[in-house]
């Protein structure tokens, strides 16, 4: 006699997780990169350009190989785990294209825009002090010219001092070998003299490309048998479309999701095939298919720019609507 009130109140349960699910829908940021911006942030400047990256061409084979292995795994939220990895920040979240961030903001990491505690149990457990000292995010560039590293246990070289960041700071796994080589020679061709003039604008084209580097990255890593790097590296493309996926919201843009949707899964058989064991040759065909794949999308979702996310005009009232 009592079921009818139990599924009145199931359905009463069921319609509120319902709303509920709604109103956060409605309330999340268009981008998923504007969940820590400042508050009082310019967010329609801050998302639709960036300072520009300052990399010095890398000098021989081997070191552009590296550089180009930490400039993807820079990009990925994936290198430092945990809640990180859950939220999307990478290192390139902190530090854009390899500098600071004077709009980054996070409650309970931040006390005011370009600071973040790095001694928080937000993100790790390992270096939490007890105490709220956010410090100021810095530039990277330069940062290779330096004796030593960090401001609480310094390190005496870049790459002890990442490889700290990310099993400590983040208490993310510790990476592959080369691609902490790789972390440590990205950083270090950061070079002032390498600057952009004036900011550049976010585009799917360097979207794109960011792509394209990390596949090719990935080839070179699985032509050296590093099946650990190439798998980071192929995860690194993943993430990259995925940003670029979110850009292309809205029911007229369908087509270009699901383009997108497609080279991720491609890319996803490939990391399948690659960790099953396949043969090399094969595998490396396939991300040569995938790289084709995607230089055919490019113009494509160039004529669809226009309505997408990267257009000012188009993010303009997203973010008005987010932020009310």
């Amino acid at each position: 006699m009592r079921r009818p009130r139990v599924f009145a109140l199931i359905f009463a349960a069921a319609a509120t997780a319902t709303a509920a699910a709604a109103q956060n829908a409605r309330d999340a940021p268009p981008l998923r990169e504007a969940a820590w911006l400042a508050p009082e942030a310019n967010a329609r400047a801050a998302l639709t350009q960036t300072p520009g990256e300052c990399l010095r061409a890398p000098e021989g084979e081997e070191t552009r190989y590296l550089v180009e292995v930490g400039r993807a795994a820079f990009r990925n939220p994936l290198l430092l785990g945990g809640p990180a990895a859950r939220a999307g920040l990478s290192c390139d979240s902190c530090h854009r294209d390899g500098r600071d961030n004077p709009d980054f903001f996070l409650a309970g990491l931040s006390d005011a825009p370009g600071r973040a505690d790095v001694t928080s149990s937000l993100f790790s457990k390992v270096r939490e002090d007890g105490v709220f000292n956010p410090l100021p995010i810095p530039s990277l560039v330069g940062a290779g010219d330096k004796a030593v590293f960090g401001s609480g246990a310094r390190a005496n070289s870049l790459r002890a001092f990442i490889e700290s960041v990310v099993t400590e700071e983040f208490q993310g796994a510790p990476p592959p070998a080369a691609t902490l080589d790789g972390l440590a020679a990205y950083v270090a061709h950061l070079d002032e003299a390498a600057c952009p003039d004036g900011p550049v604008p976010h585009m799917e084209t360097r979207a794109l490309e960011t792509v394209d580097r990390a596949l090719a990255a990935a080839a070179a890593a699985l032509g050296r048998k590093d099946g650990a790097t190439a798998d980071l590296l192929l995860s690194s493309a993943q993430q990259a479309l995925g940003r670029i996926h979110e850009r292309y919201a809205g029911p007229s843009l369908a087509e270009a999701r699901a383009r997108l949707e497609a080279s991720a899964r491609d890319i996803g058989a490939v990391r399948a095939r690659a960790g099953a064991g396949e043969d090399a040759q094969a595998v490396l065909h396939r991300i040569e298919e995938a790289r084709a794949a995607l230089a055919a999308l490019a113009p494509y979702l160039a004529a669809q720019r226009g309505e997408s996310l990267y257009d000012s005009e188009k993010l303009a009232p997203k973010l008005s609507d987010a932020r009310r």
